[in-house]
């Protein structure tokens, strides 16, 4: 082969994908194709956090029908910052208010039921 047939060879190769390519409604140079691309693929994150979401909500504890079995009784929970709430638990007719962090837990205070429940709007 002589030099300028390497060259016109090297031309036919490199243009080859332009007449391989076939005419698609939507070719991936389009801009149009990459913004549909992009909402397709907002569509999933955001449809994967709402099932997590659900997953997460149906599958925490305590689940909600563990809290009305039994003598004890979760009246109220009040975060007062990061790892820490107050407890309000009643157990036979006594309201006990209980101090929860993730270092240490303490009964603050020991009350009568009515005194509670005529303070805790209905729910």
């Amino acid at each position: 082969m002589r030099p300028k047939t390497h060259t016109v060879i090297i031309l036919l190769l490199s243009a080859a994908p332009a007449w391989c390519q076939v005419d698609t409604p939507l070719s991936a140079h389009e801009p149009t194709y990459h913004l549909l691309r992009a909402l397709a693929s907002l569509l999933i994150v955001i449809v994967l956090i709402l099932l997590t979401y659900y997953a997460l909500k149906k599958l925490s504890w305590p689940a909600p029908g563990a809290l009305t079995e039994g003598p004890l009784e979760l009246l109220q929970v009040l975060p007062v910052g990061p790892g820490r709430r107050i407890y309000l638990i009643g157990l036979k007719g006594r309201a006990y208010v209980i101090a929860w962090s993730q270092e240490s837990v303490a009964l603050i205070g020991e009350l009568e039921r009515s005194e509670v429940d005529e303070q805790l709007p209905d729910g």
